[in-house]
């Protein structure tokens, strides 16, 4: 994995945390005391965001379907997006099969006709190149 990669992973890793420190914090809060640790978890927090922000820059080239954002949006594993469309293209490609399969019988069946109606244009047609 490359390092701006790794980077990106250590710094969600640290806000992840921080965030989740965050919430402890504010959900056990009794006094002042409390209120300059939230203080500091939450200026870490913004740290971490400013961090974060930095690193954006890093990935410039890096483009990231839609879809994958939907999936994420509704809670779903961004994952299953390349298996999402693995399936999508295996049934495309058995419709795109079965259309070619049946225009390749029809063929067959018109050049049959063909030959057995006009059997001397079949012949001309076949001399010029065509297939049948």
């Amino acid at each position: 994995m490359d390092g701006q990669y790794r980077e990106l992973i250590e710094i969600l890793n640290g806000l992840s945390q921080t965030v989740r420190h965050v919430g402890i914090v504010a959900s056990e809060f009794e006094d002042h005391r409390s209120q300059d640790v939230l203080n500091t978890m939450i200026d870490e927090m913004v740290r971490g965001l400013k961090k974060l922000n930095d690193a954006k820059d890093n990935f410039t080239d890096v483009q990231v379907p839609y879809e994958v954002l939907s999936y994420i949006d509704q809670s779903r594993n961004p994952l299953l997006y390349n298996k999402d469309c693995y399936d999508r293209a295996r049934q495309k490609d058995e419709e795109v099969r079965e259309r070619m399969s049946a225009l390749q019988s029809l063929k067959d069946s018109l050049v049959r006709d063909l030959r057995s109606s006009i059997p001397e244009a079949m012949e001309e047609y076949k001399k010029g190149g065509g297939q049948g």
